[in-house]
């Protein structure tokens, strides 16, 4: 009876040991994954502090001028989202004639 006491508090024991050791790890993993977002969020930080450097210091005027002095062929880019649509002619919605419809006279009604 001793010994089947002693089995169990050792059973319990080591058991207890494995679960703190997987919350720990678990403990662990959520600190490795906070840092790697706060590093995902400090580079998109900085992203946006290139760009705005790179905006304040660039005139749409001077960068045209440097691609007219380049020696390079610039094409737009193509597919953009931001580019408004191409302005397009009015169509009346019409269903087409078919060949006897249009050999057919017209016929008016009214003064």
């Amino acid at each position: 009876m001793f010994g089947k006491s002693i089995a169990i508090v050792v059973a319990l024991g080591v058991m207890a040991t494995i679960l703190l050791a997987f919350r720990q790890q678990r403990f662990e993993l959520a600190a490795r994954i906070s840092r790697a977002h706060w590093r995902i969020l400090e580079q998109e930080r900085e992203i946006g502090r290139a760009r705005a450097g790179v905006a304040s210091a660039i005139r749409p005027d001077a960068l045209r001028k440097a691609i007219a002095e380049s020696s390079m062929k610039w094409r737009p880019i193509p597919h953009r989202l931001d580019a408004p649509n191409a302005p397009s002619q009015p169509r009346l919605a019409i269903r087409p004639k078919s060949d006897a419809e249009r050999d057919e006279p017209r016929v008016e009604f009214g003064g």
